[in-house]
């Protein structure tokens, strides 16, 4: 019983680090999502510029004005190229911890089982136990009848 019980709290603080890496595993994806959706937004943004510039390189553009539009566009690329390397980083994390998850709850899983056999060996061990009583009782019983 004492073993049971022990098995019991393993499982408890197996199935707790499991659902704290589920957790953890729900904040990274949710950040990776955000770095997406930033890297998305300028995208667009940059798209967004381009096309303006091609319409005012067609009506005309000074120098200067030409010249912003490119150190402008070039600041775009170098916070889209950055953004992209945050979300490769983000995605690696993400997927970092979705593996230690998988891990925690094959644990988790192959502990259950391990418990669950266990508890169907005891319910065995306790009916045999409880039918070899039963067989006694009644071989006693009859005994005395044929005395």
């Amino acid at each position: 019983m004492k073993r049971q019980k022990s098995l019991h709290t393993v499982s408890r603080l197996t199935h707790d680090n499991e659902r704290n890496a589920a957790r953890e595993m729900g904040h990274c994806r949710a950040e990776m999502d955000q770095h997406a959706e930033r890297l998305e937004e300028l995208e667009y943004y940059r798209q967004q510029y381009q096309q303006q510039f091609e319409v005012a390189s067609k009506q005309g553009l000074s120098a200067v004005q030409l010249q912003e539009y490119q150190v402008f566009l070039a600041r775009l690329d170098t916070a889209i190229s950055e953004q992209r390397q945050v979300l490769a980083a983000s995605r690696m994390a993400y997927e970092e911890k979705q593996q230690q998850w998988l891990g925690l709850r094959g644990n988790a899983r192959a502990l259950d089982k391990v418990i669950s056999r266990r508890e169907s060996q005891l319910s065995a061990e306790q009916n045999r136990r409880e039918q070899a009583e039963a067989d006694d009782h009644a071989c006693q019983s009859a005994f005395r009848k044929s005395l």
